[in-house]
């Protein structure tokens, strides 16, 4: 297969983000995922501070700015405190008008795409297992990056299947490290990669995603996409994934909001 393309690798990536909204719809109580024309949003009121769980995904950046009350309304409607939107770093246009509208840049991950022809599956490490509860994943991303309860609470319910595939490793200390992936098309999409601070340094991290790569070129995916974070992504350039560029978090917060609400990091 030939790579991808940066136009298409975009395509891929906003697509397969999308879904995962879709994918997660109800992954605790109260949380629901929205489709409006040429965008999705997510929203979380057991985690109203944080807004990495209460974000929107768009394809269509008119189509985002036509619907920005309706959907500053619909926030506001179900409690969130905070909220954002992905927006790619060449898609300056709506940046500027989010600017506009109060939001603030709050972090620009990586945009990184990786032909799955070239994984290669290494040996499996002690405690490797396909099985592990989504719940202990939550509280291994809580524990890793600081954020107390929330992704926790904003996965409580989430369960395997419809095309979500977890691994994990087990240490002395419960989970030492694990992910999950989400088929969409052609597309494999990884998410919630944590090590618990005392596993670090040991390849665990890189291992659980070369199988999990190898598991979704084996049911047919041809590339996977992902949002790295300066922490991961030696880690991803590693096994291979390249830039697309930076997909930036434009946040807005409610007047008097500081993201400490209960529960918040």
């Amino acid at each position: 297969m030939a790579y991808v393309n940066d136009a298409e690798g975009w395509k891929r990536l906003v697509a397969s983000l999308a879904q995962w909204s879709r994918a997660i719809d109800g992954a605790s109580e109260g949380m629901r995922s929205i489709d409006r024309d040429g965008l999705v949003m997510t929203t979380t009121p057991a985690v109203p501070e944080r807004s990495i769980v209460n974000d929107v995904v768009y394809w269509d950046g008119a189509a985002l700015i036509a619907a920005y009350d309706e959907i500053e309304a619909a926030y506001a409607s179900a409690g969130i405190d905070a909220w954002l939107v992905w927006v790619p770093d060449s898609d300056t246009d709506v940046a500027g008008a989010l600017a506009e509208r109060g939001h603030v840049l709050d972090s620009d991950p990586e945009a990184m795409v990786l032909d799955l022809d070239a994984i290669e599956r290494p040996p499996e490490p002690a405690g490797f297992s396909r099985t592990i509860d989504p719940v202990e994943l939550a509280r291994l991303n809580d524990h890793a990056y600081g954020m107390r309860s929330a992704f926790e609470r904003a996965l409580a319910l989430l369960e395997p299947g419809g095309g979500l595939y977890f691994y994990g490793v087990d240490g002395d200390q419960g989970l030492a490290s694990g992910l999950v992936t989400f088929d969409y098309e052609d597309d494999c999409s990884v998410w919630l990669v944590a090590t618990r601070e005392s596993a670090r340094g040991r390849g665990l991290a890189s291992a659980l995603m070369a199988h999990a790569l190898a598991d979704a070129r084996e049911r047919g995916r041809s590339t996977s996409t992902l949002q790295a974070t300066d922490l991961g992504r030696p880690v991803y350039e590693r096994l291979g994934y390249r830039s697309l560029g930076e997909i930036q978090l434009w946040e807005k917060r409610r007047s008097g909001s500081d993201g400490l609400a209960d529960g918040g990091a």
